[in-house]
């Protein structure tokens, strides 16, 4: 169970500036918000241990060379906890009430619709209905998973589930339950705009200058820190129950720049142990053939939207230029980025991060996204990592860089799934052109005045190279939308790809796809393969003639003598490297430690 702070505690506010103003200020829970309005440029507030009920605002910008930094005493997860989850539940002065002892159904009387509710830290399904809660079923039929939550209006109270046999006992009152605020408007509860809407929220407009550390922030309505204002950093935090890990504020125009995001642990645990639960259960049984995807729950699939939000959301939201999203984990998530975070990001640098156990898309360069990079690295047990699938049409996403990553998968993930993932989703539906300014056509209507026989990325292009790629259940590519829809200026180069096909479809040619210098081993395909490898590529029929270090232990090095060495093409981007790969032969791959850097 989730540790219990004591109520009373101290909060110290440490002034970075000469003496005359530095002090020390003893504070209640109640006083963080007083001390947040006294801040200056150049001051720390250090945060003692406890659990601080929100939401807060900050009001103030520190300067380039004096930030104002909010800071826990020490970083440890739940030492310092902003959490806006209801108090008296959370405090546990609210008994739950059994309701059904054969289900393990019980209430509490409660005054609105949490987005989110934790128990113990495991984060429980939205159900639809209350007769969805009783039988672990979604709308039409289809099953979930066997803990949940519904909120019952007309009678004022929330009721909820409990796993019967994993995370602890299933009576609620032998856990601390975090039950979230209601979510933010909007149809996917993307309009996040008030301090409500956040634990924390930073109202200044233009250059911050704001440093947020070794927080953990529980169950916002929405985000955990909503900023207004540019250049603010949030580092060693964890983001529990959260929708969104940090989301900029303001209009497309207005969206803050150069905010980083580092060293942070984002997740939804349990989500893919509650995907790998349901397909264990029901992929051999009639429920497959009916609800073909059925274990996107937390997608909103068969779902009420007026009742739930589903979880296509991710670290970051409301991204605007110069972003920086470095050495986090990205764990036990439905996705890690989506299209609702980072429709209109620019010079987004995705970078040193792992992403771990992703039920559905690890990144999502979509709507708009502009000059994204994705760079170095770790995929591990992502369903589809990464997606260039816009649903708004002009201006597509790109350029998009990816390069100098790894992608595996372990052989429990492969053991998982019914039918296979892939490593890339790239596809533009018909839906992009009912968009007013694409013309407001009808889905099935192929006449316009601009052609939709094809969908391209801009400038340069979304290129991938230098990665190393083994996914050996999987395909190499998703192509959502028509297979006569022609994708044009993607290219693929100078990467090492262990899949077992190219495409589910054996008779796909790639479109208009460029392929250079890869080297595959893909057995699904010799056509494509042959295709996959591209000009200057190989197919080698083994994972053997790669001649790499350790594959079976993830470690992918290349010995001296393998075929990588010198393989590759410099002629098109110049951060990729002759050594075909992620990792140049005689180099090392190294990943900076990720998550939360605590206290030793």
């Amino acid at each position: 169970m989730m540790k219990r702070w004591l109520p009373s505690f101290f909060l110290f506010a440490c002034l970075a500036v000469p003496a005359l103003r530095a002090a020390e200020l003893p504070a209640r829970p109640e006083n963080l918000q007083q001390v947040l309005d006294r801040l200056a440029p150049g001051d720390t507030a250090v945060l003692a241990p406890g659990v601080y009920y929100g939401p807060f605002t900050l009001n103030k910008t520190g300067e380039k060379d004096l930030p104002i930094t909010i800071r826990a005493d020490r970083t440890e997860r739940g030492r310092v906890v902003l959490t806006c989850a209801d108090r008296t539940l959370r405090e546990g002065k609210s008994r739950w009430k059994l309701e059904d002892r054969e289900t393990g159904l019980y209430s509490v009387p409660f005054d609105h619709n949490p987005v989110r509710v934790l128990y113990s830290g495991t984060d429980l399904m939205p159900y639809s209905t209350l007769d969805g809660l009783k039988n672990f079923t979604l709308l039409t039929g289809c099953p979930g998973p066997e803990h949940g939550f519904f909120y019952e209006p007309a009678e004022k109270k929330l009721y909820v589930r409990l796993h019967a046999t994993k995370y602890g006992s299933p009576d609620p009152n032998r856990h601390l339950i975090a039950a979230a605020p209601v979510t933010s408007p909007g149809y996917n509860g993307e309009k996040i705009t008030r301090p409500e809407h956040a634990n924390l929220t930073i109202l200044p407009r233009g250059e911050g200058y704001i440093v947020i550390d070794g927080i953990t922030f529980e169950t916002p309505g929405a985000a955990a820190v909503l900023t207004y204002a540019s250049d603010v950093v949030v580092r060693n935090a964890w983001f529990d129950g959260c929708r969104f890990g940090v989301f900029g504020g303001g209009k497309r125009e207005e969206l803050p720049a150069r905010v980083t995001i580092e060293h942070t642990l984002y997740h939804h645990t349990p989500a893919f142990e509650d995907v790998a639960d349901l397909i264990a259960k029901y992929a051999k049984t009639p429920v497959y053939g009916k609800y073909s995807i059925f274990w996107w729950h937390r997608k909103g699939s068969y779902g009420n939207y007026d009742v739930m939000k589903n979880y296509e959301t991710g670290i970051a939201g409301g991204i605007g230029r110069e972003w920086i999203i470095r050495r986090n984990l990205i764990s036990d998530a439905f996705e890690g980025l989506s299209t609702w975070g980072n429709s209109w990001s620019s010079g987004l640098l995705v970078t040193e991060n792992v992403f771990e156990n992703i039920v559905d898309n690890a990144l999502e360069a979509e709507n708009h996204a502009a000059n994204m990079t994705i760079r170095h690295n770790v995929f591990k047990n992502c369903f589809e990592a990464i997606s260039w699938q816009p649903l708004d049409g002009k201006p597509w996403p790109g350029p998009v860089f990816v390069y100098d990553n790894l992608f595996y998968t372990t052989p429990e993930f492969r053991a998982i799934w019914p039918w296979r993932p892939s490593v890339f989703k790239i596809g533009a539906s018909d839906r992009n052109w009912t968009k007013k300014h694409m013309g407001s056509v009808k889905e099935n209507e192929p006449r316009r005045p601009e052609s939709k026989r094809f969908a391209y990325s801009p400038g340069v292009g979304f290129l991938a190279f230098n990665n190393t790629i083994f996914h050996e259940h999987g395909n190499f590519f998703n192509k959502p939308g028509p297979l006569e829809r022609e994708l044009v200026n993607f290219r693929f180069f100078n990467n090492i790809i262990v899949t077992a096909a190219f495409h589910k479809n054996p008779k796909y040619r790639g479109s208009l796809i460029e392929f250079y210098n890869n080297l595959v081993v893909s057995p699904g395909n010799a056509e494509q393969s042959v295709l996959l490898a591209g000009a200057g590529g190989k197919v080698l029929d083994s994972v053997e003639a790669l001649r790499l270090k350790a594959p079976a232990d993830y470690d992918f090095t290349p010995l001296a003598d393998s075929p990588v060495r010198g393989a590759g093409t410099t002629a098109i981007h110049p951060e990729s490297h002759a050594d075909i790969g992620a990792i140049p032969v005689g180099g090392t791959w190294t990943m900076p430690r990720v998550g939360p850097l605590t206290a030793e």
